[in-house]
């Protein structure tokens, strides 16, 4: 998750999370650049220009980084003085600075080897290694390789500034296109290829919804830092009273355009970030994404930008590529803002921040009251 979505902190979580991490640059590159040369079979591989991407998660840290090593076997001469050279992304378990109840960080990685290894059409970093040993950097990591391209960041919002926003309609609609295209082929992949994203403690085998909802019931406190809002409460009772069903199968969990990442042809050149990935069923991600696309435009008094298929359109597109009506998504778009709400809680409470007494301060939970026809307290 890179931006629960709050008018308060609009940025400092992610400094707030840097902040916690235990290696500086260069030492984090000593110790990640050793590890990679014993699982490569090289001497003398070096990680260069080792960074932090700005806005790259708030939960578990993301590190660039290029490996360079001498070309041909063994020692630094050995090639002739050539070297080879690879770009890479590392991918950090939390630390101290702790979003997500229970985090099951290796789930990340194995949906990746899914996803990557099998014909389904997403696309996504090619998985390389997985190191489950916290001893090295302090918490488990994995390596992948290196996406190239732009992302229409949430902060500041993409309907105000950046790429997108400087994009013609037409661009725009090719990226809409190319991004709804990814999320409707997450949509089709068959339930048994992520079956290790049951979750037995919250629900029966293969009812991932269940599963799902008891989940954040259970962390529902945790995350307001004690007990919960009389809003989210009221918000509960409304889904249990308008509780839906869906078939199992893989969720993403974060499933918007501000978690892909784009070429110079405006095309989706990968699906990132899935730290809240579930067997949840497709529909959550469909109730996710149409939560937020208005939520980072009119919900923020912004103008959506021309361009960009309305909601509608998205509809329509998703029961063509999907194969099956998305039914009513009220409820989904609901649960989204709960949790969104949720989890802005989580990081003010993260931040030594208290909760503030006027629920408009949550846009969130806000916007997820006037989903459901509930009254907005005061």
């Amino acid at each position: 998750m890179s931006e629960p979505g709050s008018r308060l902190f609009a940025g400092d979580a992610h400094a707030a999370a840097a902040a916690s991490r235990r290696h500086s640059p260069d030492e984090l590159a000593r110790r990640l650049g050793s590890w990679l040369a014993g699982k490569l079979g090289v001497e003398g591989l070096g990680l260069t220009d080792l960074t932090y991407p700005v806005g790259a998660g708030t939960s578990s840290a993301t590190v660039l980084a290029t490996a360079v090593w001498p070309a041909g076997p063994g020692s630094a001469g050995g090639g002739g003085g050539r070297f080879e050279q690879r770009q890479l992304t590392f991918r950090l378990a939390p630390d101290r600075f702790q979003l997500f109840f229970e985090p099951d960080f290796v789930r990340q990685y194995r949906v990746l080897e899914v996803l990557h290894a099998r014909p389904h059409g997403v696309r996504v970093a090619e998985p390389l290694y997985y190191e489950p040993d916290p001893a090295l950097v302090g918490v488990p990591f994995y390596a992948m390789s290196r996406l190239h391209g732009w992302v229409p960041v949430s902060n500041p919002p993409y309907n105000a500034v950046g790429r997108l926003f400087d994009a013609t309609p037409a661009a725009r609609h090719r990226a809409w296109s190319s991004a709804m295209a990814q999320l409707c082929a997450i949509a089709r992949v068959p339930a048994d290829e992520v079956g290790f994203l049951d979750r037995l403690q919250y629900g029966p085998s293969g009812d991932g919804l269940t599963q799902e909802v008891e989940y954040w019931r259970r962390c529902a406190g945790w995350m307001a830092g004690g007990p919960v809002p009389d809003a989210v409460s009221a918000l509960w009772e409304w889904l249990d009273a308008h509780r839906p069903t869906d078939r199992p199968g893989l969720s993403w969990g974060d499933a918007r355009i501000g978690n892909m990442m784009f070429g110079e042809d405006f095309e989706v050149a990968g699906v990132m970030d899935w730290e809240q990935a579930t067997a949840g069923g497709p529909r959550l991600d469909l109730g996710w994404w149409l939560f937020f696309d208005p939520f980072f435009g009119e919900a923020m008094g912004l103008r959506r930008l021309d361009g960009l298929g309305t909601r509608q359109e998205t509809l329509d597109l998703w029961q063509e590529l999907v194969g099956e009506p998305p039914g009513d998504t009220r409820w989904f778009e609901v649960f989204a803002g709960l949790r969104v709400a949720l989890l802005t809680m989580r990081t003010m409470a993260l931040m030594g921040a208290e909760q503030p007494r006027d629920p408009e301060a949550n846009l969130a939970l806000v916007t997820a009251l006037r989903l459901a026809d509930l009254p907005v307290p005061s």
